[in-house]
């Protein structure tokens, strides 16, 4: 599974998502996650092969074999 870490950042003219962590900044963080060759990911409601969820939902997500779904 490949793991891309993404920050959003709140300002006054709206907001602003990158992959760059700004320490002593408030941000929030959302995980995109892809299957690797061969696979699905799945949390067990949904079947996706790529997909963006919260850091603290990343521990509900696995991957499956593509013939399993």
């Amino acid at each position: 599974m490949i793991q891309t870490k993404y920050f959003t950042y709140l300002g006054e003219n709206g907001s602003i998502t990158s992959p760059i962590y700004l320490p002593n900044i408030y941000s929030i963080c959302k995980v995109q996650i892809e299957a690797d060759e061969g696979f699905m990911l799945t949390d067990g409601k949904k079947i996706v092969k790529a997909t963006i969820v919260p850091e603290s939902e990343l521990n509900n997500w696995r991957e499956i074999p593509e013939s399993a779904k």
